[in-house]
C-alpha cells in the first residue's frame, strides 16, 4: 500500500469511527465526566483541575485528528477527480 492509499484508508476508517454511535457515546461521556470533575473541583485544587483540563484536551485531540484524516482523504479524492477531468 502506498502513502496515498494509506491516507485514503485512514480517512475512511476515521470517518467510520466518527460516525459510530458507540464511539460518540464514549467520547461524550468522558467529556461530561471530565467537565464535571473540573466544575466540581475547588478553585484551589490546581492539580485536579489541571488533570481534568488535559484529559479534555486529549479527548479533543483524538476527535480532531480523526476529522483531519477525513479532510485529507477528501482533499486527495478531490485532487484525483480533478486530474481525471
Amino acid at each position: 500500500m502506498n502513502e496515498q492509499e494509506s491516507m485514503l484508508y485512514l480517512g475512511n476508517a476515521s470517518e467510520e469511527t466518527l460516525k459510530g454511535d458507540a464511539f460518540n457515546t464514549v467520547v461524550n461521556d468522558l467529556i461530561e465526566s471530565t467537565f464535571s470533575a473540573f466544575v466540581n473541583s475547588d478553585p484551589a485544587e490546581n492539580e485536579k483541575r489541571t488533570v481534568a483540563y488535559y484529559q479534555y484536551r486529549a479527548l479533543r485531540e483524538v476527535v480532531d485528528t480523526l476529522k483531519q484524516n477525513v479532510s485529507v482523504r477528501d482533499e486527495i479524492n478531490q485532487r484525483n477527480k480533478a486530474e481525471e477531468e
